[in-house]
């Protein structure tokens, strides 16, 4: 057990530095950007090193720091799979965020996490898909505000 709490954390940490490089290369590409707008300004001809035929190419958007942690949580598991095995395990339906309690109980990862509200964000669009497919559905609502799922029979 001790191993992999030691290989839990390590890869903890390799996962916050990624986010702090991504970080960083976004800020340098940001002020090299406006660098390249300045140099333009006073020599119109100027074309960045790198740009090809000068055409300005489409940044793809990038994804927040706490977006790719949560992608890297949830990278080990199959939602959709995990979700249907949670919903037949549990006594009665659940909620979004109940799921996301379980699943996260199940990667190991503490209840009261601060990252729960963004896996029940996820799931819940997972959730939507299975109600289309008719693996899950709606019964009832908790707090008339969230809805109960359990698994369609």
């Amino acid at each position: 057990m001790y191993v992999t709490v030691e290989l839990k954390r390590k890869r903890g940490e390799i996962l916050d530095r990624l986010v702090e490089i991504r970080e960083a290369q976004a800020n340098l590409e940001a002020q090299m950007g406006a660098l390249d707008q300045v140099i333009a300004i006073y020599e119109p001809s100027y074309v960045p090193a790198g740009s090809g035929t000068g055409t300005k190419i489409r940044n793809k958007r990038q994804k927040s720091p706490e977006t790719v942690q949560i992608d890297a949580l949830l990278r080990s598991i199959e939602p959709t799979n995990a979700l249907l095995e949670i919903l037949r395990e549990a006594a009665a339906p659940l909620t979004t965020a109940d799921c996301a309690v379980r699943l996260l109980q199940k990667l190991g990862i503490d209840h009261g996490d601060a990252r729960t509200g963004r896996v029940a964000t996820r799931l819940s669009s997972t959730l939507d898909q299975l109600m289309k497919k008719g693996r899950v559905r709606h019964a009832g609502m908790f707090d008339s505000k969230r809805y109960l799922w359990e698994i369609a029979a």
